[in-house]
C-alpha cells in the first residue's frame, strides 16, 4: 500500500511541475541574424490544471536592419510542442489593412521563403500553436525587419 502513495505523490509533483511550465516561444534567423522578438502578445492556455486567455494590443517589436539575398527565408525555432507556426507580413512597422503575406508551417516545418519581401520595414506576426501532455494552447509575438537587398 505505501508503494501506491509513493506513486501518487511522484504523479503529483509531476502534475504540478507541468502547470508551471512557461508558454512556448518562437525565435527567427533571416541570413543567419537573430531578430529580436516583441513581448507576447494575446495567447490562451488551457490544460489539466487551469485555463486562461489574455488580449492585449499588437505587440511592439525592436526594428532589425538586414542586408539579405531576395528571395528572404525565415528560419524559425520553436520546441517540439509547437504544431503550427502561422504568420501574417505587413508592409510597414504595424498592422495596417490587409497582410500582404501569410503562411503555415506545419508537422515540424520551421522555415519559410517569402515572396514579397522585396526591401523595406516589414511587421511580422506569428503565431503559435501548441500541446504538452497536460496543456495546450496558442500565443503570439511580433518582429519588425528592414531588409536591404543585397
Amino acid at each position: 500500500m505505501s508503494g501506491r502513495w509513493g506513486l501518487w505523490a511522484v504523479l503529483l509533483l509531476v502534475l504540478v511541475a507541468s502547470c508551471s511550465l512557461p508558454r512556448p516561444t518562437v525565435s527567427l534567423a533571416i541570413a543567419g541574424t537573430n531578430v529580436p522578438s516583441s513581448r507576447e502578445g494575446s495567447y490562451c492556455q488551457t490544460g489539466g490544471c487551469s485555463s486562461h486567455c489574455a488580449d492585449g494590443p499588437a505587440p511592439a517589436a525592436p526594428l532589425t536592419a538586414i542586408r539579405v539575398g531576395i528571395p528572404v527565408r525565415l528560419d524559425f525555432t520553436a520546441g517540439s510542442e509547437v504544431s503550427t507556426i502561422h504568420g501574417d507580413i505587413w508592409l510597414g512597422e504595424s498592422i495596417s489593412g490587409q497582410p500582404i503575406e501569410s503562411f503555415d508551417l506545419v508537422n515540424g516545418e520551421r522555415a519559410y521563403t517569402t515572396t514579397r519581401m522585396t526591401g523595406g520595414r516589414y511587421y511580422i506576426l506569428v503565431s503559435l500553436r501548441w500541446s504538452r501532455l497536460l496543456d495546450n494552447g496558442d500565443t503570439g509575438v511580433a518582429f519588425l525587419v528592414e531588409i536591404a537587398p543585397s
